[in-house]
């Protein structure tokens, strides 16, 4: 299944995320640095839910999630434009935990390595 849906901004992230992890040397540091499952639960602007994990822990892949959660380390739940400025760095992740935008279930050690590993993984060139 695809990670691309259109009724969620963070597509075009996920999308780029999914590319990063194409390349061997970059899925291993992502790997080595999060060593974790991690389910991103988003709430799109219509009210819709869908989540996808990443896995970082095995085989560094992403992919949506059909039915119920997969076991992870990990679940990020925020509506879908705090991903975006979260996956963009216009957004911190303990600021937006601290104003209840972001809600974590599980490691929450876990939660505070995937800003590194967002950066590492974006493809896009750093200017």
């Amino acid at each position: 299944m695809s990670v691309s849906d259109p009724t969620f901004q963070a597509s075009e992230f996920l999308q780029l995320l999914e590319a990063g992890l194409g390349n061997d040397d970059t899925r291993k540091k992502a790997i080595a640095g999060a060593k974790a499952v991690i389910v991103f639960t988003l709430k799109n602007k219509d009210g819709k839910d869908k989540s996808w994990i990443l896995d970082l822990k095995k085989d560094g892949t992403i992919k949506a999630v059909e039915g119920a959660l997969p076991k992870s380390d990990v679940q990020l739940i925020l509506k879908d434009a705090d991903f975006v400025k979260l996956a963009e760095g216009k957004a911190n992740g303990q600021k937006l935990f601290m104003n209840g935008k972001l809600k974590v279930k599980g490691n929450l050690m876990k939660a505070t390595a995937i800003e590194a590993v967002f950066k590492q993984l974006d493809p896009r060139p750093k200017l």
